[in-house]
Order: C-alpha cells, then sequence, then structure tokens
C-alpha cells in the first residue's frame, strides 16, 4: 500500500463520541448513525477527504492517521489538548436576564447568541443568566473510530473529491472533469448550476485545487444550455 504521508489524499469513514459519556459527536457511516440514535433523514453519509499535514482534523487524529490500514478500524483517543482544547473559565459569563427579549427568554441548555457569540445558557436566577460561551466539547476527551476507505493518486480523482468537498452529495459520476496542460476544466450536472451557494461553492473549489494540485494555473466551469424551447418559440 502507498504510504500516508504530508501531502497524501486519503478518504476516511469516521465516528466520534465523547469518552466520559459516550455520547456521540457525528459519523460519516448511516448504520452507526442509526445504531446511535443520530441519523438524519438527507444527510449525507460517506468517507470525508483528508489532505494530510494540512490541518483539516485535529492534532490527535493527525498523529494517527499514517497508522491507517486499508479496511481495518482502528480507534484513536483524542485528549482535550490534541482536540478542541481545554475549557476556558473565562468564556463563561453572567448577564442580566434583561439583554435577552422577553418574549424569548433563555431556558437551561438553550444555544443563544450574544455579541456575535454562540454561547450555552448554563444557569438562570435572580435576574441573572449564566452562558458558556466555551465550544461544547471543550474539556473532553474525543473517541475516534477511523476506516481508511481509498487513498486517491490520480490528479482527476483528487480533484473530483475535492470538488465533492465543496458540494457534498454530488454523484462524481455525472460531472465532467477534464485536465489538460495546467488547467481544469469543470462541467456541473445541469441540475446544480443554479443551485443556492453554487458561486461561493465553485470559488472554494478553485481556491483548493490551487492549494493542493500542483500544476495547475487554470480553473473553468463550463455551462452548456440547450436551444430546444428557444426554436420552439420561434415556430410557434
Amino acid at each position: 500500500m502507498v504510504p500516508i504521508e504530508k501531502g497524501s489524499f486519503i478518504l476516511v469513514d469516521y465516528t466520534v463520541t465523547v469518552k466520559e459519556t459516550g455520547e456521540p459527536v457525528e459519523t460519516t457511516m448511516e448504520e452507526d448513525a442509526k445504531q446511535l440514535g443520530i441519523y438524519r433523514a438527507g444527510e449525507v453519509y460517506e468517507p470525508r477527504l483528508v489532505v494530510v499535514g494540512e490541518g483539516w482534523v485535529f492534532k490527535g487524529v493527525e498523529e494517527a492517521l499514517p497508522n491507517l490500514k486499508l479496511g481495518e478500524p482502528i480507534v484513536v483517543e483524542v485528549p482535550p489538548d490534541k482536540g478542541v482544547g481545554p475549557r476556558d473559565p473565562s468564556k463563561i459569563r453572567m448577564m442580566p436576564l434583561r439583554r435577552f427579549p422577553r418574549d424569548s427568554r433563555p431556558r437551561i441548555g438553550d444555544r443563544v447568541e450574544v455579541d456575535g457569540r454562540v454561547g450555552i445558557v448554563r444557569a438562570i436566577g435572580a435576574g441573572r443568566v449564566q452562558v458558556d460561551f466555551n465550544h461544547p466539547l471543550a474539556g473532553k476527551t474525543l473517541v475516534y473510530k477511523m476506516i481508511l476507505r481509498k487513498i486517491l493518486e490520480s490528479i482527476e480523482e483528487r480533484v473530483g473529491y475535492l470538488l465533492k468537498r465543496r458540494l457534498p452529495g454530488i454523484d462524481i459520476s455525472r460531472t465532467i472533469v477534464r485536465i489538460t496542460d495546467r488547467r481544469v476544466e469543470v462541467e456541473l450536472p445541469s441540475d446544480l448550476q443554479l443551485a443556492e451557494g453554487i458561486q461561493l461553492a465553485k470559488r472554494g473549489f478553485a481556491m483548493d485545487v490551487a492549494r493542493y494540485i500542483e500544476g495547475i494555473d487554470e480553473v473553468v466551469f463550463v455551462e452548456r444550455y440547450k436551444a430546444e424551447a428557444r426554436r420552439m418559440e420561434s415556430s410557434s
């Protein structure tokens, strides 16, 4: 097997739980989602692309990637200092209840936004609200069950999965990717050409290609529109 090293493109399935409580965090596998009670209809369950050494995953996960073997699950514990980080007491604030609208007063456990930051309500009393702005997983050890599904070696595969990263759920078999001298051309399925957020996705993909694929100077998106409807109007 090709060794996994910095710059490798790999597809990985994983399931993440909190060590202290067993609470599920996320999974890329539909069967695990159903078993853990976190399945959501319409969610895309499929292996995720990771470019090794680029900080796409927590440090504790990154360190374990070279140990992956194709199709063999491994379990990795990620302590706070190699994951989300420790809890920071300075990020827990008390604020007056009047800061919140009367018609939507918070309850314990609610996620609230204050001054552009999102926190969780931990306590309410005597006209004051305690809001915790720490990440919900701060201070917790995460347990990753990971399975290496594939190492992407060809430029075509790498470009295809960079596109899939920006457009989750896209059917790569319906997408035409042409790679010529220092140029990538992409022709998306017609039903995606006007999809919400498509321009941001295209821009993000172009930036990814520039950063992670050597020897490419230009990314071009090709759009085709059939003229049948116009011809029919002209003949009527």
